[in-house]
């Protein structure tokens, strides 16, 4: 019988204290911001906050409900206090100027960029709620299919921080070129529609706004597979 492989989780190594049987996945965006936390469950919060982030501008754009822009709002404040936290923490602890330590301590502030972004898509919806900014029905239907799979990558990522594997990260990586794409293709039509008068004016920047944003935010999340993929292992 072929001796078991161990499990290889770089980030872990300098999180020992990691307990997956407190940490409840979906319910993780609720765990407050604490400075107590090791750096795997801290990632793991910041991430967990970012996606109830990403379902509940996807459900404010569709929607304009005041709830979920106010809850995601609350939400954007904790990845903020968390990330400082973490990188404090992390500055303290990594004596060694090793690589994979110089990649593991960005991470935190590619998270809170992360956040930055989504609150960005936060501020459109709530101009477009507050302004009763129309929108197209095939604009709704393309901002709300790339909102959802940014809520996937996200979900991804957070797998991928759980338990690295090549597959999921190049597989992160390579959706993220293919969206870029997507997102450059969407503005060439959107521009198209203006000038024929298919779509409100009105709107326009606010559409343009959101795939920048989603697209800036995507980087990170490439940037974070690329390099958890480099400390990988061979044999990973």
């Amino acid at each position: 019988m072929k001796d078991k492989q161990v499990f290889f989780n770089p980030i872990r190594m300098i999180s020992p204290k990691f307990d997956a049987e407190t940490l409840k996945l979906e319910s993780l965006y609720k765990h407050p911001v604490s400075e107590s936390l090791t750096l795997e469950e801290g990632l793991l919060v910041m991430l967990s906050k970012l996606i109830e982030m990403a379902r509940l501008v996807r459900l404010g754009f569709i929607s304009d409900c005041p709830e979920e822009i106010d809850a995601c709002e609350v939400l954007g404040k904790d990845v903020h206090e968390q990330e400082k936290l973490l990188t404090t923490s992390l500055a303290c602890a990594l004596k060694e100027p090793i690589e994979m330590c110089r990649t593991i301590i960005l991470f935190p502030s590619h998270l809170e960029r992360i956040g930055d972004f989504l609150e960005g898509i936060l501020n459109c919806c709530k101009i477009k709620a507050r302004d009763s900014v129309p929108f197209s029905e095939k604009g709704l239907f393309e901002v709300d299919d790339l909102l959802k799979f940014v809520l996937e990558m996200l979900k991804n990522l957070r797998d991928s921080i759980i338990a690295p594997n090549k597959y999921l990260l190049n597989h992160i990586i390579s959706e993220e070129k293919r969206l870029d794409q997507l997102c450059q293709d969407l503005q060439i039509s959107h521009v198209d529609r203006l000038l024929k008068g298919i779509c409100a004016p009105r709107g326009s920047s606010l559409y343009l706004d959101i795939l920048e944003s989603i697209q800036a935010l995507m980087r990170h999340v490439r940037t974070m597979a690329e390099d958890l993929l480099n400390i990988l292992p061979e044999e990973a």
